[in-house]
């Protein structure tokens, strides 16, 4: 099953109260869901209010396009703060509009920096292997599509504030 580890999902409903079953006299009653493209490298969405993830773990999420965590994030807006976990600064952002936050997370995996300008320097200076393992992501307050993109922004702002970000952190605006 080499080429098939962490790829197959089945559908298999033990028979009786055994607790140790052998396999392969069961393959009759093993009904194949899906096969991944990619082996599976994660863990199930932990909720909203728990995300907590480095950008290299994020990648892989955005990379296999696991299903739980774009459907949680893909229809809702939401303020973020991006944690440099060696210096202790922060970067607090939004995702608003009509994109939803599982697209804004794709535009920091993909560049590593989401086009923010204190991200790109350090980024550029650091590389893309320390921004990988060292730029956690996490929500800070979260909404749904509905939500006003002004309320979104005033958030944003209000945390900027907070978390003196603009101060001691990596924003600039």
């Amino acid at each position: 099953m080499g080429q098939f580890v962490k790829r197959l999902w089945v559908k298999f409903r033990p028979p009786g109260r055994r607790i140790r079953l052998n396999m392969e006299t069961h393959f009759d009653q093993i009904e194949v869901v899906s096969i991944l493209e990619l082996p599976y490298a994660g863990a199930p969405f932990p909720g909203h209010d728990r995300i907590n993830h480095s950008l290299g773990v994020l990648e892989t999420a955005i990379n296999q396009d696991w299903n739980d965590w774009r459907g949680a994030l893909q229809y809702m807006k939401g303020v973020y703060v991006i944690h440099d976990q060696a210096t202790g600064k922060a970067y607090v952002g939004s995702a608003c509009g009509d994109t939803g936050i599982w697209a804004r997370l794709r535009q920091y995996v993909e560049i590593l920096h989401g086009n923010n300008a204190a991200l790109r320097e350090l980024v550029g200076q650091k590389g893309p292997d320390y921004a990988r393992n060292n730029l956690h992501f996490a929500l800070l307050e979260f909404w749904s599509m509905r939500t006003a993109d002004e309320e979104v922004l005033a958030r944003e702002n209000y945390w900027k504030k907070v978390l003196m970000s603009r101060t001691f952190g990596l924003n600039r605006n």
